[in-house]
């Protein structure tokens, strides 16, 4: 017999460095010749597709500046500056803050010497791609303006760091400012349980996540993606078995991890979306968060489906149908 359930869960987590360490990132932007935005900062993206979205940040400071004249340097201490770890959900905060800040100086520069040009004064020079526009609607190319900035002496790279609010150790108590942000999700999964055999089906999830203000909408629900297939996993196959110090499962036939076949078949997205005023660009980060509260959901739902509460993870179909007949 198959038995299905709802349950779900909540979650936060904190995001950038935490108790007292100092956390911050400096970027550097230089606009070519060719005019290509080059982008530099000893950050690594490691699969989450941070370099997307810090290109996509400098895109949208610049009036849409095509993403395929903005290039993403490579990462290295001794070309590019130190953007600190790839970690502690920080690099959409800290690295797009320090990114935005010098989209903005470096708009600064061509501002004056485009009103050189439109015969306006700075503040009115809007910048959309690859043009600029003073009083009136006169459009200026860029290509005119880069010129200009090479004649007055203007440098086209600028650089600019970010820090977050500096936090503190816990005292004795535990007690003290140890995180300056925290992102919240929760999640709603339904799932089917075989009375027969202990397997769990999760049909369907939905996701409510704030991460502040969203600047990439579909990395962010692969984020979600990813994270909720690791905590799939956690819940309900990936077994770390050891004997004596060595480890049993040591092969993917016997450690089992989900595979796309084992994923919901429906996930529906929710961000919140609302700005966080600790940072101009109104984001915090979501990448540890999304892990978490999928794996109590799961476990709540199979209780709302067979009245067996699992207290050890993971609930393998053994440990389910233990579950069931001490229900």
């Amino acid at each position: 017999m198959k038995k299905r359930g709802m349950g779900f869960a909540s979650a936060w987590q904190g995001s950038n460095y935490h108790f007292g360490a100092v956390d911050s990132a400096t970027v550097r932007i230089e606009l070519a010749e060719d005019l290509r935005l080059r982008i530099g900062v000893a950050a690594s993206d490691i699969g989450q597709g941070s370099t997307e979205t810090i290109c996509k940040i400098v895109s949208e400071a610049f009036g849409g500046y095509p993403l395929d004249c903005i290039e993403f340097l490579d990462p290295d201490t001794g070309v590019t500056p130190d953007g600190g770890a790839t970690g502690a959900s920080r690099f959409t905060e800290v690295v797009g803050s320090a990114a935005l800040r010098a989209a903005g100086l470096l708009i600064e520069t061509l501002r004056i010497a485009g009103s050189e040009i439109a015969n306006c004064p700075p503040e009115e020079i809007v910048i959309r791609g690859h043009s600029l526009f003073g009083r009136g609607g006169v459009e200026v190319g860029l290509a005119d303006v880069v010129r200009a900035c090479r004649q007055m002496g203007l440098s086209l790279s600028r650089t600019a760091s970010h820090q977050p609010p500096m936090t503190e150790p816990l005292d004795d108590l535990g007690q003290g400012y140890a995180v300056n942000q925290y992102a919240y999700a929760t999640y709603i999964a339904e799932v089917e349980v075989d009375t027969n055999t202990g397997e769990v089906q999760v049909l369907r999830v939905s996701t409510f996540v704030d991460a502040g203000r969203i600047i990439n909408q579909k990395g962010a629900e692969m984020q979600v993606d990813g994270g909720m297939a690791m905590g799939l996993g956690y819940a309900l196959m990936e077994d770390l078995v050891q004997e004596n110090g060595m480890v049993k499962t040591d092969t993917l036939a016997t450690y089992l991890i989900p595979s796309v076949y084992d994923m919901p078949l429906e996930i529906t997205y929710s961000f919140v979306g609302k700005p966080v005023p600790s940072n101009e660009l109104g984001a915090k980060g979501m990448a540890e968060l999304v892990v978490v509260p999928i794996i109590p959901a799961i476990l709540n739902a199979i209780y709302d489906a067979v009245g067996a509460r699992i207290t050890e993870l993971p609930a393998t179909p053994e440990r389910i149908l233990l579950s069931l007949e001490d229900a």
